[in-house]
């Protein structure tokens, strides 16, 4: 069940300028490509080598051996050479050419796709960290399965085809070249019989070759729409099987499939129609070079062409033709290449719309964390706003509660204080210094963050820690861990700190990847603290444990809470009640009740049976 995305390779606008935006890649590269280019002139002419070499050894020692003997020669064995040690030094000289073509091809391609794999790296370290700096309403606006395509597949093609792919291209080029004057030098008359045919072997080339990139773009775009839907699928697992929903979910995906499976058949089947034809007109091409050269034999004396030049011809007119069916085939992917070279330049050249001023300044080396909301308004789309002239005084150290219903503003109210998005009209200030002007990664640095839903890393549970303070040491990592109450769960574990965390924290429980978050959290040291319904999902032993540790670490900061659970709140030195994007109601927890407006009846209905429940538990508990 995927909305519907972005094609996977669309046709490219601007061919001309895409390539001009390519050439930095390789520009740091000049003298391997000039290394490239002349072991690529080098390999073509040898290979050329091979047809003319065939045809001397034919018409010196096997059909005319009466007949001049070339220069070169002649230098090489001696006029006096038996036929047979003539042919042999032909033979042996030929022999070498296909070894030093194959040598000469190996290395090109290898240096070729060493480059081709650097500007992969480079392109691929782009994109990832453009992704990094753009804000969340771009990710609003984009399936992740369309941008790990992106970066994937779209960079993949490119490399395919900028590499060896290019190597193919230029070698094929070459090598019609090559072939146009050799026949010409050798025989002018067979060459212009030869090419007789070719006006239509081009026709056909073009034909098809339209037929089959559109052929081919549509499966680009079909197995984009396979990946997207494939990577839904696995991230929605434990959704799918919960609701029973698999047979559903494969029909889909059999649908998406099926398409695939037709725009690949029709593909492969127009491929496959194209190359039998350009087969047909190459043999025609050869059976007009027999015709011909068999007619300026027997129809002249003397005659005008040599049998061993007609040999050289028929090797020539094979490999002429092989060249025109590979540039069509690589044609397709040429512009396959560059499409998705332009969807990669669209990512790299979108503009963050939560920037860093020019002249940002930063925070003082310590701050104290007071926080305040001048006529705060927002929405993500025009005419909707979340957010309507939100004020709000937060001192230092105070802890702040928000509470309301789903879709209230709660979320969007941290989220602008972190600057994922960023006020449209009224300002946010922390210590009388508005956040449009401090730095991004100055203001986080100075916000720690407990979410809801926890993301950990495919890594160890030490690691994960460490995520709060890249360079805290071991010994800082475990004390985080138990101030947060983590420490015990973790020493259980099999490996303790140096368990794997499966993907997201699959294999723990809720709680204990919110305790690892707080670890995070603590290890981070933050002034500001942001708790986004931090206990919502665990049981109540649970909660008691992760709330002890919630309680360590806000105190002494400035800590916004966004509550779900009574537990959080009761203590909080203001409330603010959010509803339709205002504050209904702010005030303490009793004052709020006194007054029996919105949050006591929210209170009544949702957090009454959570105070039946704690009130007992505190009241057992050593000092209260």
């Amino acid at each position: 069940m995927r909305r519907p995305g972005a094609l996977e390779v669309r046709k490219p606008r601007d061919t001309g300028n895409v390539v001009r935006r390519l050439y930095p890649y390789f520009a740091p590269f000049k003298r391997r490509l000039v290394g490239v280019g002349v072991f690529l002139v080098l390999s073509t002419l040898v290979d050329l080598a091979a047809p003319y070499l065939i045809g001397v050894a034919i018409d010196q020692f096997i059909a005319r051996p009466d007949s001049p003997m070339p220069v070169w020669l002649s230098w090489l064995i001696g006029p006096d050479a038996t036929r047979a040690a003539g042919l042999s030094t032909v033979m042996v000289i030929l022999g070498a050419s296909y070894a030093l073509a194959w040598g000469l091809n190996v290395i090109q391609f290898r240096l070729m796709v060493r480059v081709s794999q650097r500007v992969l790296l480079t392109m691929r370290t782009q994109i990832l960290d453009q992704l990094h700096k753009l804000s969340l309403d771009f990710f609003d606006q984009h399936q992740a399965g369309d941008l790990m395509s992106r970066l994937t597949n779209d960079t993949e093609v490119i490399n395919d085809m900028f590499g060896p792919g290019l190597m193919r291209i230029l070698r094929m080029g070459l090598t019609l070249i090559g072939i146009l004057f050799a026949m010409v030098a050798l025989n002018w008359r067979l060459a212009l019989a030869s090419f007789s045919i070719l006006p239509l072997i081009l026709g056909a080339t073009i034909y098809f070759s339209r037929r089959v990139r559109q052929a081919f773009r549509e499966t680009r775009k079909t197995i984009g729409d396979v990946s997207a839907e494939l990577q839904e699928n696995i991230s929605g697992i434990r959704e799918v099987q919960a609701f029973a929903r698999e047979d559903e979910t494969i029909s889909e995906f059999r649908a998406v499939n099926l398409r695939n499976r037709d725009a690949s058949v029709t593909a492969e089947t127009l491929s496959a129609v194209f190359m039998p034809v350009l087969d047909v007109m190459s043999t025609v091409a050869a059976a007009v070079v027999i015709g011909f050269g068999g007619y300026l034999v027997l129809g002249f004396t003397p005659p005008l062409v040599t049998v061993g030049i007609i040999v050289a011809f028929l090797n020539y007119v094979r490999r002429f033709y092989d060249p025109i069916r590979e540039m069509a085939n690589l044609y397709g992917q040429m512009q396959s290449a560059i499409a998705g070279a332009e969807r990669i330049f669209e990512l790299l050249d979108t503009e963050q719309s939560v920037k860093d001023e020019p002249e940002a300044g930063c925070f003082a080396e310590r701050i104290e964390g007071q926080i305040v909301y001048e006529d705060v308004s927002f929405a993500y789309k025009e005419d909707e706003p979340v957010l309507d002239n939100i004020s709000v005084v937060i001192e230092p150290g105070q802890m702040i509660a928000l509470v309301g219903p789903t879709g209230a503003g709660k979320t969007t109210f941290v989220n602008l204080l972190l600057r994922f998005y960023d006020v449209e009209s009224g300002s946010i200030k922390i210590d009388g210094c508005d956040v449009r002007s401090v730095p991004q990664a100055n203001l986080r640095e100075v916000i720690g963050m407990v979410p809801q839903d926890t993301y950990l890393f495919s890594s160890t549970i030490m690691e994960n820690i460490r995520y709060g303070r890249l360079d805290a040491t071991d010994e800082e990592v475990i004390e985080a861990a138990q101030v947060a109450n983590a420490d015990e769960f973790i020493q259980r574990l099999s490996e303790g700190y140096q368990t794997q965390v499966g993907e997201r924290g699959s294999n723990l429980s809720q709680g204990h990847r919110q305790m690892i978050a707080i670890s995070r959290a603590i290890l981070n040291s933050p002034k500001i603290l942001v708790l986004d319904e931090a206990t919502s999902s665990v049981d109540t032993r649970t909660e008691l444990l992760i709330q002890e540790a919630l309680d360590k670490l806000m105190a002494d900061r400035t800590s916004v809470v966004i509550a779900h659970r009574l537990s959080t709140i009761r203590k909080a030195d203001q409330i603010l009640v959010i509803q339709d994007g205002r504050i209904a109601e702010r005030g303490t927890h009793t004052e709020l009740l006194a007054q029996q407006g919105a949050y006591y009846e929210l209170y009544m209905s949702q957090f009454r049976r959570q105070e039946e429940i704690y009130e007992p538990m505190e009241a057992a508990e050593p000092g209260s």
